[in-house]
């Protein structure tokens, strides 16, 4: 299973509004290149959000009493990128913005208790 994903600023601003995640890094373009970043980051748990909701769909109803997610965020997201998110038979997930791997980690369910 693999989609994509467009990230702009409006949106990493939302979700901030939401979470309340008021970091800089997320919405001060010189602030972040300061920091060595070409420009604002994109929120690290709003992008495993596409992940979660793509693992929900790919093992229905299961995945909210037995599915469980494990990342490694490995690189930065930015606005104005196209990401994509992949899960695969197994349940590896990885997340990429064109080449540049962003996250790994799995998506999968729990053995039946």
């Amino acid at each position: 299973m693999k989609r994509d994903y467009f990230i702009t600023q409006e949106k990493i601003d939302r979700y901030g509004e939401i979470n309340g995640d008021n970091d800089i890094i997320h919405y001060d373009v010189d602030y972040a290149r300061e920091r060595g970043f070409k420009a604002p980051l994109a929120h690290g748990l709003m992008v495993q959000g596409y992940a979660s909701a793509m693992a929900a769909e790919k093992y229905g109803a299961d995945w909210f009493t037995r599915g469980e997610i494990h990342v490694k965020f490995v690189g930065p997201l930015y606005p104005d990128e196209t990401i994509t998110v992949e899960i695969d038979d197994d349940g590896k997930l990885h997340v990429a913005a064109g080449d540049r791997t962003c996250i790994v980690g799995t998506a999968k369910l729990r053995d039946a208790a």
